[in-house]
């Protein structure tokens, strides 16, 4: 009897189950019918956040074109000063390197911050590889350094143009806002 009861009950409790299937999958499709139809034409408005608002668009702006002047004020010291005196630059240059890769954007100032992090990596590496070339010739070590044909500060050229064009869109980005 034990076992009859049982299964009565795994039966009454398969049959509470069937008869809620239709249910359930009714209010489904009601619930989706009145969403999807509420009289709403064209597109809707959202409640989604603007992932770029203009006045976060105005500060990476500002904020990056900051650090440019710096790198560019440092570079011009740079150039003009003996290549033996070079480290407090190159420690600084490496210190905005750092803070441009560490700095905190919306996805939309993603290529912007790229194009920065790139002309600050280039303009440090020209600097830092005539600093370490410097340091080996008048120490008497010879360099294992390989430092190729490759010319950092046209790279560092090339990578601020390009930072000057994202930054160009991303003003053309907040003229459309």
């Amino acid at each position: 009897m034990k076992d009859g009861t049982i299964r009565l009950r795994g039966n009454m409790k398969r049959e509470k189950m069937k008869t809620k299937k239709p249910f359930v999958i009714g209010l489904l499709i009601g619930m989706l019918l009145i969403t999807s139809c509420n009289g709403l034409t064209g597109p809707r408005p959202t409640s989604t956040q603007d992932p770029c608002p203009i006045d976060v668009l105005e500060t990476i702006i500002y904020d990056f074109e900051d650090l440019k002047q710096e790198i560019n004020a440092l570079a011009a010291v740079a150039a003009e000063t003996p290549v033996g005196d070079l480290e407090p630059i190159v420690r600084r240059l490496s210190e905005l390197k750092e803070e441009i890769k560490g700095y905190e954007f919306p996805l939309c100032a993603a290529r912007a911050q790229s194009a920065l992090q790139e002309f600050s990596l280039y303009t440090e590496q020209c600097y830092f590889i005539k600093y370490v070339e410097y340091i080996n010739e008048n120490s008497g070590v010879e360099s294992i350094a390989d430092y190729d044909d490759f010319d950092r500060c046209d790279w560092a050229q090339l990578h601020e143009e390009a930072y000057d064009l994202m930054i160009q869109q991303l003003n053309e980005l907040i003229a459309t806002k």
